[in-house]
C-alpha cells in the first residue's frame, strides 16, 4: 500500500509540473509571434569580444594545386568613334545628335493649347521614327536663339528633322501629327 500512496501523490505532482512546463511554453511561443522586437534584437549579431584564433599550420590533405590555365582573353569591344558634328549647332540639338542619328526638334510657345499638342505629337512621333527629342520654348531667349540665327525666324509650332551631323532635314510649319513626324524621322535615317 505504500506504494500506491506514493504514486497516488508523486503522479498529481508529475502531471501537475509537466502542464505548467507546456503553458509556459504555450506562452512563450504566443509571446514570440507578437513581438517582433524582441526577436530581431535577439536575431542581432553580437559583437566580437575576443581576436580569432588563427589556425595553426597542418600537412594539407589534399594534392598541391596544379596551375591553373589562362583563361582566353575576350577581344576588346571597339571604341566607339567620337560623333561628328557641325560646328555651331545649339547645345541641346548637339546633344540629342550625340544620343541618335536623328533629332526632332519642337519649337513652343508656353500655355498655347496648340503648342502642347503639336509638341505631344512631336514627341510621340519622334519615338516612333527612333529620333531623339528636343522641346525649344521660344519665350526662352537664351534656348531659342542659337536655333534662330541658324534657322532664321522660327514660329510656334515648327518641327524640324535633323540629321548627323547637323543638317537640317526638314521643316514643318504649324501641327504635324505623329505619323508626319515618324515618317519624317525613318526618313532623315534612311
Amino acid at each position: 500500500m505504500n506504494s500506491q500512496l506514493r504514486l497516488n501523490v508523486i503522479l498529481p505532482i508529475v502531471l501537475f509540473a509537466a502542464l505548467a512546463a507546456a503553458a509556459g511554453l504555450f506562452m512563450l511561443s504566443r509571446g514570440a509571434e507578437t513581438s517582433t522586437a524582441s526577436t530581431d534584437a535577439a536575431l542581432a549579431p553580437l559583437p566580437r569580444l575576443h581576436a580569432p584564433k588563427t589556425p595553426t599550420k597542418a600537412a594539407p590533405l589534399t594534392k598541391p594545386a596544379q596551375p591553373t590555365k589562362p583563361k582566353p582573353t575576350r577581344p576588346a569591344k571597339p571604341a566607339r568613334p567620337p560623333v561628328k558634328l557641325n560646328a555651331g549647332l545649339p547645345p541641346a540639338l548637339a546633344r540629342a545628335l550625340t544620343a541618335r542619328p536623328v533629332a526632332v526638334v519642337a519649337f513652343v510657345t508656353p500655355d498655347a493649347r496648340l503648342d502642347e499638342m503639336a509638341a505631344d505629337e512631336a514627341a510621340a512621333g519622334a519615338r516612333a521614327g527612333g529620333a531623339a527629342f528636343v522641346t525649344v520654348d521660344v519665350s526662352e531667349e537664351a534656348v531659342a536663339r542659337p536655333f534662330a540665327l541658324k534657322l532664321g525666324v522660327l514660329e510656334a509650332p515648327t518641327v524640324l528633322v535633323f540629321k548627323r551631323p547637323g543638317n537640317l532635314f526638314v521643316r514643318l510649319d504649324g501641327f504635324a501629327d505623329l505619323d508626319v513626324v515618324a515618317q519624317a524621322a525613318e526618313n532623315a535615317q534612311s
